[in-house]
């Protein structure tokens, strides 16, 4: 059912499809496919997509040629907007490389405004359903990647063997996307299963990104996912502010480690454990240095730290002596997604990022019960998955789409609970 003020969607099996392609691609599609098939593949993926989401946006605004609009800015969604625009500005005033900046930028405003589109266009029943079936199509070329390709489709290291890795470079992206998938597949589920209209291709789906997960053999996912599933399991009038969580958390998070955990290393590595998080505690404390020394306030432009070879020596060159270790090479992330803020758009990006948060889940209380269900989950995803891996730092990736999703959720309840608490003048009035 469609919620109340949507426009209408465009129920053209070419959006659908389109649509479908975009949220694909953003899942991480083709990813190893281009070890195969080259890089062009990956590129002709990637920008097909950006260029998709454009034209669903423009063919979508309006009725006729003279009419069409990319940009059809809505106040309820002004925090975001003005997130991307901060985002774009300090960004290009900072960075080395602008032309790459620009386009990482521009990436990012499209995908927020993709997504928009997505919020205003469709049910939360419909966007589960397109983004399930995306998520479907990623699972089947997954296995036929593995079944063709089964040398690239594995892994192994010191304390696991043949662990999956899919389409992902690491067994721990893999299965980080696997349990995304599985959150999405089982708030789809339940709605399906209330409204009598669960069908069994979506247990098939569930039961197929189970097996895949095991075969990742990554500890972390499935904590991951046990958490997801006990907040999904929540009564629904519990509501906690997800903004303010997210925040705290993170913060917390962060503190505990850098402080507390030096304090019980020797406890730790007695008791046969990894006192430094796999080489992520070492990993913050140099991260933190060079970030009080170097452009504290603004980062290196957002999505470019660690294209700057020049930034990414001065992480680098504190563990070069390490050779057996992969903390010499490190040019995967900061492992956490604070961190990884600081380092792309400095504290100004952080508190920007922070501030869009908890005005976009400020209604949160008086959201309906199943768009609340749906981000508290996502919400309790990207804060778990955030604390240890890189996160949030992506420009079309599905965290980005996950995060700009639930707040574009959040923000499209305010108009309508104003409304509803200035009674009937104020309604009318919003009408």
């Amino acid at each position: 059912m469609q919620r109340e003020g949507l426009a209408p969607a465009p129920r053209g099996i070419v959006s659908k499809l389109s649509v479908i392609f975009c949220l694909l691609v953003s899942l991480g599609f083709p990813g190893n496919f281009e070890l195969v098939y080259g890089e062009r593949v990956g590129k002709l993926m990637e920008y097909g997509a950006f260029f998709a989401q454009i034209l669903l946006i423009l063919f979508s605004s309006a009725s006729s040629w003279q009419d069409i609009e990319l940009i059809r800015l809505d106040r309820r969604y002004a925090v975001l907007y003005l997130y991307a625009a901060l985002m774009l500005a300090e960004s290009m005033l900072v960075t080395a490389y602008p032309s790459e900046q620009l386009i990482t930028c521009l990436r990012l405003l499209v995908t927020l405004l993709f997504v928009i589109w997505l919020t205003d266009k469709y049910s939360l029943d419909e966007i589960l359903e397109l983004f399930a079936l995306a998520q479907g199509v990623f699972v089947l070329v997954t296995v036929l990647f593995m079944l063709r390709h089964g040398g690239l489709a594995y892994e192994s290291g010191a304390t696991y063997n043949r662990a999956l890795c899919g389409l992902y470079p690491s067994k721990n992206a893999c299965a980080t996307e696997l349990v995304f998938g599985i959150i999405v597949n089982v708030l789809l589920i339940r709605r399906k299963y209330r409204q009598r209209a669960l069908t069994a291709r979506w247990l098939a789906l569930l039961f197929a990104q189970g097996l895949l997960l095991i075969l990742c053999q990554a500890t972390g996912a499935l904590v991951t996912a046990a958490i997801c599933v006990f907040v999904l399991l929540m009564p629904g009038k519990v509501r906690l502010p997800l903004g303010l969580i997210y925040i705290a958390v993170n913060i917390l998070f962060l503190f505990a480690m850098l402080t507390l955990m030096p304090l019980f290393e020797r406890t730790i590595i007695a008791l046969g454990k990894d006192a430094t998080l796999t080489g992520r505690i070492p990993i913050w404390n140099r991260i933190i240095e060079v970030m009080m020394e170097h452009k504290t306030l603004t980062g290196y432009g957002y999505g470019m730290f660690w294209r700057d070879s020049e930034a990414t020596r001065l992480i680098q060159s504190v563990f070069s002596m390490r050779k057996n270790t992969f903390l010499a090479t490190l040019t995967t992330g900061a492992h956490n997604v604070v961190l990884e803020a600081w380092l792309n758009s400095g504290l100004i990006g952080v508190a920007a990022l922070f501030i869009a948060m908890l005005h976009s889940f400020r209604f949160v209380r008086d959201m309906e019960e199943e768009t609340y269900r749906f981000c508290l989950t996502v919400m309790a995803f990207l804060t778990v998955n955030g604390l240890t891996e890189r996160c949030l730092g992506g420009n079309y990736d599905y965290k980005m789409v996950a995060v700009f999703l639930a707040m574009a959720l959040g923000c499209a309840a305010a108009p309508k609970q104003r409304a509803l608490r200035a009674g009937p003048e104020g309604r009318e009035a919003e009408a």
